[in-house]
């Protein structure tokens, strides 16, 4: 009896690690929407706006789902009360502290964190065509993970219950 409570432990315990992973995936999509959204509120706030970084800050802390919302919170407060660190070294610490808690891959996460470096051009017109190629690439990247998430999250499925199959095999 306690074998069998045993095995069938391992196994709910196989097959939760792995809907924990496919929630993970689906989590990682979430979030490059969100940034696809927020890059593009970005690039339409140089572009017709023509509001500075700071005030896009503002409003994106507004607009924003966690946990992008609180980054850019940060880095609005930031800027507004220290004039001898620029604005692309709060950026950088801010996305990279914001980065930590979000479900996305180094690539993924390297768009928004080196997003300054696209606006040091001097007309909105060429930031915004900048920002575009950044968002660009995100959306082809979140193509890619969408068409490619229902055969991962099928594999993982199926890879946790031959995991707790096999630790089971492996126990008796």
């Amino acid at each position: 009896m306690l074998k069998a409570a045993g095995c069938l432990c391992i196994l709910v315990g196989c097959i939760g690690w792995g809907g924990n992973k496919i929630r993970d995936e689906k989590r990682r999509i979430r979030n490059m929407q969100e940034l696809i959204r927020i890059i593009r509120r970005i690039q339409n706030e140089i572009d017709y706006g023509k509001h500075t970084l700071p005030e896009i800050c503002l409003i994106l802390s507004e607009y924003s789902r966690e946990p992008f919302r609180e980054c850019f919170k940060s880095i609005y407060e930031r800027t507004g009360r220290q004039d001898d660190v620029c604005l692309e070294q709060i950026w950088m610490q801010e996305t990279i502290r914001c980065m930590q808690t979000a479900y996305l891959q180094d690539e993924e996460q390297e768009i928004l964190i080196n997003l300054p470096q696209n606006l040091g051009l001097q007309e909105g017109k060429h930031q915004a065509e900048s920002i575009g190629q950044s968002m660009d690439l995100l959306i082809r990247k979140c193509r890619q993970a969408e068409e490619a998430y229902e055969n991962k999250a099928r594999m993982i499925f199926s890879l946790s219950i031959l995991t707790g199959v096999f630790l089971v095999i492996l126990l008796l």
